[in-house]
């Protein structure tokens, strides 16, 4: 009889073990296939990311430019804003939060200086105006480096013992 008790009760705790361990095994499975899929989605984006961030890039410098020229007119400084907001739309409804604030920052750097320079509070001779507006330039275009970097690692493994 004891025998029997403890067959049953062996074959019980191991029923119990191989239910856990399969369980175990279909979550982490599920688990690496959303990661994969959330991969896949973000991949998709880059083909759209690049061009977007580049020409994003490309008007951002050309403001930069005009602004730091005294030879910009009014209209070719309002044109090139409404480009460079047109594209930060644009490129704000796929970005990452880093990107759009560094975005947001850059806008309101660039408002501020052109607002300044028009209303003739401050002047191209003056206090680092070149470099103000390089360095929110250079934020941003880092921010964008590391969101496509971050697309192109791939999905990201969690390491043994970390929550996901």
């Amino acid at each position: 009889m004891d025998a029997a008790l403890a067959g049953l009760l062996g074959t019980t705790v191991g029923a119990v073990a191989g239910l856990a361990g399969a369980w175990l095994a279909q979550r982490a499975q599920t688990r690496m296939q959303r990661e994969e899929r959330a991969h896949q989605e973000q991949a998709r984006w880059l083909a759209d990311k690049k061009p977007l961030f580049r020409d994003l890039l490309v008007v951002f410098r050309q403001w930069c430019e005009a602004l730091l020229s005294e030879r910009a007119s009014t209209e070719d400084l309002a044109s090139l804003r409404r480009s460079a907001l047109m594209w930060s739309a644009e490129a704000s409804l796929i970005a990452s939060q880093s990107v759009r604030l560094a975005l947001d920052e850059v806008q309101a750097t660039f408002s501020a200086v052109e607002a300044q320079l028009r209303d003739g509070r401050l002047s191209l001779e003056e206090t680092g105006c070149a470099a103000r507006l390089g360095n929110g330039l250079s934020a941003l275009e880092d921010e964008m480096r590391a969101e496509l970097k971050e697309i192109l690692r791939g999905p990201r493994r969690a390491e043994p013992g970390e929550r996901p």
